[in-house]
């Protein structure tokens, strides 16, 4: 009886006060400022976070499961996504480019609740269990610098719940904040194990001396297509330049689909992204020849990086077999991908290679593809042009 009335009158007496604890801030696209939860009420929530993990009941949360019962029983309420679209940006968040505490560090396929910006601490659940980690360490570092997304205030926002922790260091839940202060400042050690699993994507147990051998960008001899096909066509007579370039997009269109629906993109080969095709200059003499494409990138890949946009031109092989199909073919043997069918290609290919090799080459080149075309997303996705 006794507490139960002490944390009403905790309410009532706090309820005016926290009328100014909301914060602004900036975000990295320069938008016009939000209400967002302040410093205060952020370091309130990362010391509950950090107090609450005793209380997590078997079977342990995945890492986002994890967030979101954090954030729910702070008052923080927002619909449950998956670290693949909390990664995207959500409406219940807002990206900023300098975190506080109690703001989500969120990687492709990760997700945890920042502790101490400081000593870049976050707290998340991992297969070893619910544990506090430096986003600098090698493991993590490997995927990139995490996004950092800040929760806004809406009309869910349980805002006695949060006064509560905020200001009651006898709350049951919740010890002193100076004490989870402490204990977020801890220094990791230097030689800190991967602990991390995509814990979304049901992980695969390997381990990490097994996933490099498996990793295609540091093979030395990959297994290639000899005969570097990028398009064929069916026709008597020798095709011409929109023919061409009509062949090219079906064919990025077929392949597109075989990657969506499992096949692996090679990586120890080049890929392309393009938004517009255009066929500059076209030799055949009997039954070979040359063609020249101007193409239009939005990002493509060379050995192992990820560059940006560009317009650029390449030159394929052409050439008619004795069934009279004519075979396009690059030397390169690079990967020519529609703009629009990259999001979802890369969706699926990133998921899957966190799941099979966390910590591979292969991974950190799938996210940060990734990364960079959410990034260049647009409320209406552009059609490719051929011409």
């Amino acid at each position: 009886m006794r507490s139960a009335l002490k944390l009403g009158l905790v309410f009532f007496c706090l309820l005016n006060a926290f009328g100014t604890g909301t914060a602004r801030a900036e975000t990295d696209d320069n938008s016009s400022t939000t209400e967002l939860i302040s410093p205060e009420q952020g370091e309130a929530l990362a010391a509950f976070a950090l107090q609450s993990e005793r209380r997590i009941r078997h079977p342990k949360p995945d890492c986002s499961h994890l967030v979101h019962l954090l954030y729910a029983r702070a008052g923080l309420i927002y619909p449950y996504q998956d670290s693949r679209v909390l990664y995207r940006g959500v409406t219940d968040f807002q990206r900023v480019k300098t975190p506080q505490a109690g703001d989500l560090a969120v990687w492709m396929g990760h997700v945890g609740i920042v502790l101490s910006p400081q000593d870049k601490t976050f707290l998340s659940s991992v297969r070893s269990g619910i544990i506090t980690e430096s986003w600098t360490a090698p493991h993590w570092a490997r995927r990139g610098r995490p996004r950092f997304y800040r929760y806004r205030i809406g009309p869910d926002t349980d805002l006695n719940l949060l006064a509560s922790i905020m200001n009651d260091d006898s709350h049951p839940q919740v010890e002193s904040l100076n004490t989870a202060r402490s204990a977020a400042s801890v220094p990791l050690p230097s030689s800190t194990t991967p602990t991390d699993v995509d814990n979304d994507a049901d992980a695969s147990q390997t381990e990490r001396t097994d996933l490099s051998a498996q990793d295609p960008i540091s093979r030395e001899n990959s297994t290639r297509d000899p005969d570097s096909i990028v398009a064929t066509i069916t026709l008597r007579q020798a095709p011409n330049r929109q023919q061409i370039a009509a062949a090219i997009v079906e064919s990025s269109k077929a392949r597109a689909h075989q990657l969506i629906a499992g096949e692996t993109l090679d990586l120890a080969r080049p890929f392309s992204i393009f938004s517009r095709l255009e066929v500059e200059k076209l030799k055949i003499k009997h039954d070979k020849g040359s063609v020249t494409l101007e193409i239009s990138e939005m990002l493509y890949q060379e050995n192992g990086h990820i560059l940006p946009a560009r317009t650029t031109e390449y030159e394929l092989a052409i050439i008619r077999k004795s069934d009279g199909v004519w075979m396009i073919s690059d030397q390169r043997e690079r990967t020519y991908l529609l703009e629009g069918d990259a999001l979802e290609i890369f969706e699926h290919q990133a998921e899957f290679s966190l799941r099979r090799a966390p910590y591979s080459n292969n991974t950190r080149v799938m996210v940060k593809a990734l990364d960079r075309l959410y990034d260049q997303q647009t409320n209406s996705p552009r059609r490719v042009a051929i011409r």
